[in-house]
């Protein structure tokens, strides 16, 4: 598990400074088009900038037009890495906890219930009983699989719902929202 979590924080590290690169490449595009916007601003809506101050306007300006998709799509996967142990852990208890309590049958009972013809196995007609035994073992990977995804999609639906609910809107809106 720690080399786990050592390789998941090299990748995200890795992630994070390529992020870091491409965002102060766009923070120097952003400043270009923040001084051509106040100029022309100035220029055709001096009304609009009433008693604004420039940094406030590139401060402006950087919220509306920054992409924010990047840093929101490397905090979903940094958050789904993160928690895919716990996620794996909450898995195993609920399975353990169905174990448990007879909700979920054990492999033997499942196979002599479904899989068993006598002494043979009904899918594998050539291989002995304890293959089925393995077979249905192996169904639980459907469980873990499942949950990974229900997992994923609780994170996803989480920043997606963030990410909407904090979009900045056009810049005169938000220049006349500052006041």
């Amino acid at each position: 598990m720690l080399w786990f979590y050592i390789g998941v924080l090299v990748f995200l590290g890795a992630c994070w400074l390529g992020y870091r690169w491409w965002a102060a490449r766009v923070e120097a595009d952003i400043a270009i088009g923040a001084e051509t916007e106040w100029a022309r601003l100035c220029e055709h809506d001096p009304d609009l900038l009433k008693g604004m101050s420039k940094e406030k306007f590139v401060e402006i300006y950087r919220r509306v037009h920054f992409p924010r998709f990047p840093a929101y799509a490397l905090a979903c996967v940094a958050t789904f890495l993160a928690s895919l142990p716990l996620t794996f852990g909450l898995l195993a208890g609920g399975l353990w906890a169905g174990q448990r309590l007879g909700l979920v049958p054990e492999p033997v009972e499942f196979a002599d219930q479904y899989l068993m013809d006598g002494d043979r196995v009904r899918i594998f007609s050539a291989a002995p009983p304890e293959v089925a035994s393995y077979y249905a073992q192996d169904l639980g990977g459907f469980y873990y699989f499942f949950g990974i995804v229900i997992a994923w999609i609780i994170i996803v639906t989480f920043f997606m719902r963030r990410y909407h609910a904090r979009r900045p809107g056009y810049i005169r809106d938000e220049i006349i929202r500052s006041r």
